[in-house]
């Protein structure tokens, strides 16, 4: 496969900014919550200003505001407006189709990322630069779906425009639900940024609240008190949770923690980002694990690489199924997947979109 002639001639998104402020009709965005405020802000440091923020009916709430507006419900942006011009402010990007044939709609407008304020598209330069990387890659996956997964996200990212995505997504999946695997009630999780205990909710969804045992890492300490009110708050019993990170060592790190959505180890220390210090450690040696883990979950940007090779003895020996975010940037797609067959070739690895937008891009593993 040529990676790079794939990518030739792209059909190219003009900049969001430049498109909306070509545009006359009021500007509308469907959704309110923490991804919504992540495009509300590059909106506003472009000078583009919402008129108004809508969520489907059923999610209507008199009380709900953003960024100091009333929420308003879907009927009642239909009674307001004649047209509209909708940008996505939701991560079920998959929907796009749906906005626009809707009648009041006239346009639908979307960053193709949205998480860790990485807006800007990546350069067929730099593709090039690292295409040994990418093909190999290529050649690591095990199916064709997988394959023409990854040549979807590089077209997104090359291009800005979504529907490449659009075009390969099936169905919404999950980190313990897919084509790859269903978790069981056998499992042990290890949690890898439990936040607030977001994924462990999904987890317990999924296998019926039965399990064998979770560890869960959380580096920010405010993060981690909600986890910690969650865990109390349903009287979950069989959790181990550390206020620490995953790392290749044991030392002290930088951590930003600004959102759920941007927080991240800091890789340079001289980032001008506000910062704390965090305590890290290798996953293998982290906890007295008594059973052998069975899944391992990772969704953050930065750091996954050293997770992983802390993680070592844990993938040789116990062999979880992996889930791991790999679509925030071209980095962790190119690295990752490698980096797990160096460590354990018995692995088999898969690419899938979870949703259908670029930054829900996870790579799957089994043995």
């Amino acid at each position: 496969m040529d990676i790079l002639k794939e990518l030739e001639n792209l059909q190219e998104k003009e900049n969001l900014e430049i498109q909306l402020k070509k545009e006359i009709l009021p500007l509308v965005m469907w959704g309110a919550g923490e991804l919504a405020g992540e495009i509300n802000e590059y909106l506003k440091m472009n000078n583009i200003f919402l008129a108004d923020i809508f969520v489907d009916d059923e999610y209507y709430s008199e009380e709900e505001m953003f960024d100091g507006k009333q929420v308003i419900s879907f009927s009642m942006l239909v009674k307001k407006y004649k047209q509209v011009n909708l940008i996505m402010g939701s991560s079920n990007y998959e929907k796009i189709d749906f906005w626009e044939k809707k009648e009041i709609v006239n346009k639908v407008f979307y960053l193709f990322s949205v998480n860790y304020g990485l807006y800007e598209k990546t350069s067929i330069d730099e593709i090039e630069k690292n295409i040994e990387d990418f093909k190999t890659v290529y050649d690591l996956l095990e199916d064709d779906k997988s394959r023409n997964v990854l040549l979807a996200y590089l077209k997104t990212r090359v291009s800005g425009n979504n529907s490449y995505i659009t075009d390969v997504y099936e169905k919404e999946g999950n980190f313990f639900n897919n084509d790859i695997f269903r978790i069981h009630q056998q499992e042990m999780l290890l949690d890898i940024g439990a936040f607030d205990g977001d994924t462990i909710r999904l987890f317990l969804k999924e296998n019926d609240e039965k399990y064998i045992h979770i560890y869960a890492l959380e580096p920010d300490m405010e993060s981690k008190k909600r986890l910690e009110k969650y865990i109390e708050a349903i009287q979950l019993t069989k959790i181990t949770t550390t206020h620490m990170g995953a790392w290749d060592k044991k030392k002290e790190l930088y951590f930003t923690a600004v959102s759920e959505q941007i927080s991240s180890v800091v890789v340079n220390e001289n980032e001008s980002k506000e910062k704390v210090s965090i305590k890290v450690n290798q996953l293998d040696d982290l906890f007295d694990y008594e059973d052998k883990v069975t899944i391992l979950k990772i969704n953050y940007l930065e750091g996954v690489k050293e997770a992983l090779r802390g993680a070592e003895y844990i993938l040789k020996h116990h062999k979880p199924k992996l889930a791991i975010t790999v679509g925030f940037d071209c980095k962790n797609i190119r690295n990752i997947p490698i980096l797990i067959k160096e460590i354990n070739p018995e692995y088999k690895l898969f690419l899938r979109f979870n949703r259908g937008m670029i930054s829900s891009l996870t790579c799957y593993g089994i043995v």
